[in-house]
């Protein structure tokens, strides 16, 4: 009998919430590069300063390097998306998907016993939970969070460099620009990583 991953629970958590795929990876894998973090500000993206979990606001590239030597492993998804919706407005349901499903893969590798396992998504979520408020209640009222159990913190905010990390997993990953075209590069991909185990995200 095929000897089980300790893991293997939590890829087929994530399997069942609809990812392409999902694997388990050590953090050293895991590449996290200054500059990638600094495109989100030149040129701006418009989830910029936004929210806690975008920056400048989240936990810096050189902290973030720190942090994740807290952690050995991480569970990275993917979920392959035709290009054609990620060039529309639909590309926000898919965000949506994204951040949905690294909270639930999150909580479940705490349920396991994986404490402080978290969760990091793919684009700004403050355009799918927040789109509706003006401004950010932790950072404009010094409240609570909205949406505390599904907003994450942003891969490329944080600086991690996914394409590299892609590539080393053997996925297919294309740049998709508003200037792509689907009949050149039909699909596209969005996607997560929960660090599992011991940690705190804590700035």
């Amino acid at each position: 009998m095929e000897k089980r991953h300790p893991l293997d629970n939590l890829i087929q958590h994530a399997i069942n919430l609809g990812v392409s795929d999902a694997k388990i990876v050590s953090v050293e894998e895991i590449s996290v590069e200054d500059h990638l973090a600094k495109m989100c500000e030149e040129p701006q993206c418009d989830g910029y300063g936004q929210t806690i979990n975008c920056p400048p606001h989240v936990m810096k590239p050189d902290r973030f390097r720190e942090y994740i030597g807290q952690y050995k492993l991480a569970l990275v998804f993917k979920l392959d998306v035709p290009t054609e919706i990620l060039l529309t407005d639909e590309r926000n349901d898919v965000t949506r998907i994204i951040h949905e499903t690294a909270a639930s893969i999150e909580q479940f590798a705490i349920d396991d016993g994986h404490a402080n396992s978290k969760g990091l998504a793919a684009g700004s979520y403050k355009r799918i939970f927040c789109s509706g408020y003006d401004e950010c209640r932790v950072l404009n009222e010094g409240g609570d969070c909205r949406f505390p159990n599904l907003a994450r913190p942003s891969l490329s905010g944080l600086g991690i460099n996914f394409f590299k990390l892609s590539k080393a997993l053997g996925w297919q990953i294309n740049k998709i620009t508003k200037n792509s075209n689907p009949d050149d590069v039909p699909m596209g991909m969005m996607a997560g990583i929960v660090l599992i185990g011991e940690g705190d995200l804590r700035q």
